[in-house]
């Protein structure tokens, strides 16, 4: 009995440090909207079958890259990639997470630190996202992540977990806003102190 009272008296401990192992390279406070371990929160048919019938987001990104769980692969470029080849994007080119800014700026992508709709999330770090919305209170993006193998939808701040670069890239057709309302007041009971980051090694 006591053994179990202390393995429950551990648990929050335990599942402290998993939410520490998420992605946030500048280790602030992060608003989950989502966080699942399967692709619930992620956006524009992804899952482990649609990745892998993507094209070239599964050529450079898949196979032996992602990290994998029992629902498929998990990875934040892979996922990028994927939404990009969605929206019409090709890339010839391939990076870490973290070296996505200087690659793509290399072969004539726009990189600011202004972010857009549609555009790609970087941190240094070593972890990129889709930019889902922008709102009062700051942009909303969805990402999947290797650590962990989870994806989610957050909402960042300049306050709190903000992208070192974002990257705009030509699409064939524009991309439209989100049909869903902006999310302006969301659960902070959900929020997560989370300091571990890993892409594409």
């Amino acid at each position: 009995m006591r053994k179990l009272a202390t393995a429950l008296a551990l648990l929050p401990l335990f599942f402290a440090g998993v939410g520490a192992l998420a992605q946030n390279p500048a280790g602030a406070n992060t608003t989950y909207l989502c966080k699942s371990a399967d692709y619930r929160c992620t956006v524009g048919g992804y899952s482990a079958t649609t990745v892998k019938n993507s094209g070239w987001a599964w050529r450079f990104y898949g196979g032996t890259w992602p990290s994998y769980n029992v629902y498929g692969p998990h990875n934040c470029t892979l996922y990028a990639a994927f939404r990009l080849e969605h929206e019409g994007v090709t890339l010839n080119w391939h990076a870490n997470g973290s070296d996505w800014a200087r690659v793509g700026a290399a072969n004539g992508v726009k990189v600011n630190t202004t972010p857009a709709v549609g555009a790609i999330a970087q941190w240094d770090a070593g972890h990129v996202a889709f930019v889902e919305a922008i709102t009062p209170r700051g942009v909303v993006i969805t990402d999947d992540n290797y650590s962990g193998s989870y994806t989610t939808k957050q909402l960042l701040t300049k306050s709190g977990n903000w992208p070192s670069h974002f990257l705009h890239f030509s699409r064939r057709t524009a991309l439209a806003e989100p049909s869903e309302a902006p999310v302006m007041n969301p659960d902070l009971s959900k929020v997560w102190s989370i300091t571990k980051s890993k892409a594409k090694r």
